[in-house]
């Protein structure tokens, strides 16, 4: 008898090895996961939970965290370096910057020097308490007289003997030199400011601004004497200056209060590049960068490489952020940025590029990894590598941000971005594969990178080490036990055509001693998750999960668990079906 041959069903068989995170859109594909939560790519291809974190201290009050030879933080009105508290600062949000040993704080206008852990005020100012004398002085602050005063030249002068030449249209200081006979001007002529504790705050060369001084005290030296000026020498009663005096002066209290300032401007964002801290100030519509290796001093114009540099800019709106790219200082507003380029004050370029900056509230999103710049614009994470930024933060779905903090640390980029309905939601992205994966975590202040771990300030108050398996402020005790994880696919199934169905899957998986596992399937967008299998691992082992699916238009799997374990692969076989 022979039998009746039987059409095969055709069937197909394909594999996912290579899992590449999240992907919170519609075009989530086949080894992505629309929703997840403490995934991560250290595992490549394969898929497995973060490290655990570490809490390494805990603060009351948090206000700000940084990294310079040590990890910097403030609670309260109290700032540790170390875990040591150092000094005291306002009760405020601060802003960090580093440059040497020192660890400038803003807005306090302090810095920390990390070399002996002493905190010291960047500007200084006295006030006259009583009277203050003017005499006329050499650079190196030792004073002299000047004997005669007049449009003649002194009968019978001495060696070393001062004239002031009244003659011309301007008053010119000679000396005498016995040697050549003959009278020679003085090109720069200084004068020294007497009173109690005036220098004791300054330093040689900086720039101070000097106000009060009364021309009926001093006469017509005031009119130079009132504005910026360099301090030549110093003492701890004496400052000496550039001026013109005919004769030694007193102003009295009286007369009027004289004051003496090293100003440090008002600054938004800050940055430190080729050893100057650059700052801009949206309220000045200015750019300003210190006085090379100085940030004591930021209006010093000695006409050297060493000045000072300021820059007004005209652009709209205020800034949002600075940075440092591939040697370049950039200045961020929403919807443009401020390059400064060149080595000195006297070949710096101001140019400016239109295209997505730093969102408002962005400013702490701006983090390098490798030679790319991060952070958050308006349209979402973006990355800029010195042309054009681009967006790259498109898997994160539609929502919106509208600030957050940002660090990087062993290739991979955190992200703490805050929603416009108050949530906070944690991404990491593996910048060498493009990988981008969820976490949780609160809303946090701050990252910084500091050894082998990147560090995050919540504001909860908690400062968690990430990604370091010892962390060097915190035991054991302060460690995650378990990691609990998921991950939930895009619809399978959705996209066949000529009626294919899946018919079978097969998830494989590995996971150590300890780890609870739970695989689970919703169909056809139901809202209903069934529970397929659940496994508890008592010792390190292999597993292989088969599925077999009722008959469905699309499914989503769920797999979740807490402890450590890699998903190795997920199979699907597919086979044609009838029109029914």
């Amino acid at each position: 008898m022979k039998l009746p041959n039987l059409a095969r069903i055709a069937r197909s068989r394909s594999m996912v090895t290579a899992f590449a995170g999240y992907d919170h859109t519609a075009a989530c594909a086949e080894g992505e996961w629309y929703e997840e939560e403490n995934l991560s790519a250290r595992s490549y291809p394969a898929l497995a939970p973060r490290l655990p974190r570490t809490l390494a201290a805990t603060l009351t009050k948090p206000h700000g965290l940084y990294a310079k030879n040590g990890l910097i933080w403030v609670d309260g009105t109290q700032l540790f370096y170390n875990g040591e508290a150092v000094g005291t600062v306002a009760d405020s949000d601060k802003t960090f910057c580093g440059i040497g040993t020192k660890v400038l704080i803003w807005p306090d206008k302090v810095y920390l020097d990390t070399a002996d852990q002493t905190l010291h005020a960047l500007g200084a100012k006295w006030a006259s308490v009583g009277d203050v004398q003017f005499v006329p002085a050499r650079e190196d602050g030792t004073t002299y007289t000047i004997k005669t005063t007049g449009t003649e030249e002194p009968a019978s002068p001495e060696n070393g003997d001062y004239w002031l030449d009244t003659s011309g249209t301007a008053d010119v200081l000679r000396v005498y030199s016995a040697a050549n006979a003959a009278w020679s001007a003085i090109s720069t002529t200084y004068l020294q400011i007497c009173a109690a504790g005036i220098g004791k705050n300054f330093a040689r060369y900086d720039t101070v601004t000097i106000s009060g001084v009364a021309v009926a005290s001093v006469g017509t030296a005031a009119e130079t004497l009132n504005g910026d000026l360099i301090v030549w020498n110093r003492s701890d009663d004496t400052l000496t200056v550039t001026g013109l005096l005919q004769k030694s002066a007193v102003q009295s209290h009286e007369t009027g209060e004289i004051t003496v300032e090293r100003r440090i401007p008002d600054l938004d964002f800050l940055a430190e590049s080729d050893n100057r801290v650059w700052g801009c100030a949206s309220a000045a519509h200015a750019i300003y960068a210190c006085k090379l290796g100085d940030p004591t001093n930021w209006f010093s114009y000695m006409g050297t490489a060493a000045d000072s540099y300021t820059a007004t800019v005209g652009s709209d709106g205020n800034f949002t952020g600075a940075a440092v790219c591939l040697g370049y200082v950039l200045f961020f507003k929403q919807n443009l940025i401020h390059k400064v380029y060149g080595t000195k004050p006297a070949n710096y370029q101001l140019t400016t590029v239109a295209c997505r900056g730093v969102c408002p509230g962005g400013a702490k999103t701006l983090v390098t990894a490798g030679e790319t710049l991060y952070y958050l614009s308006a349209d979402g994470v973006m990355q800029y590598d010195g042309s054009l930024p681009a967006c790259i933060g498109a898997k994160l779905g539609p929502a919106r941000f509208t600030g957050g903090a940002a660090g990087a640390a062993h290739g991979e980029v955190r992200f703490a971005l805050d929603g416009a309905d108050g949530s906070c939601r944690w991404f990491c992205y593996d910048t060498a594969r493009g990988i981008w994966h969820r976490e949780n975590g609160g809303k946090a202040l701050a990252f910084t990178a500091s050894g082998e771990s990147l560090y995050a300030l919540s504001a909860a108050g908690g400062l968690w080490a990430i990604g370091c398996e010892n962390d060097p402020y915190a035991g054991a005790a302060g460690r995650e036990t378990a990691v609990s994880w998921y991950g939930e696919t895009g619809d399978i199934g959705l996209y066949t055509a000529d009626h294919k169905y899946v018919s079978r899957l097969e998830v494989r998986l590995e996971a150590e001693a300890g780890a609870k596992l739970k695989l689970e399937a919703q169909y056809d967008a139901s809202g209903r998750w069934e529970t397929l299998r659940e496994i508890c691992v008592s010792r390190r082992q292999a597993v292989l999960v088969p599925i077999v699916p009722r008959r469905f238009a699309f499914l989503r799997l769920r797999l979740s668990g807490c402890g450590v374990a890699a998903l190795y692969s997920i199979a699907k076989v597919m086979e044609q079906g009838s029109e029914l």
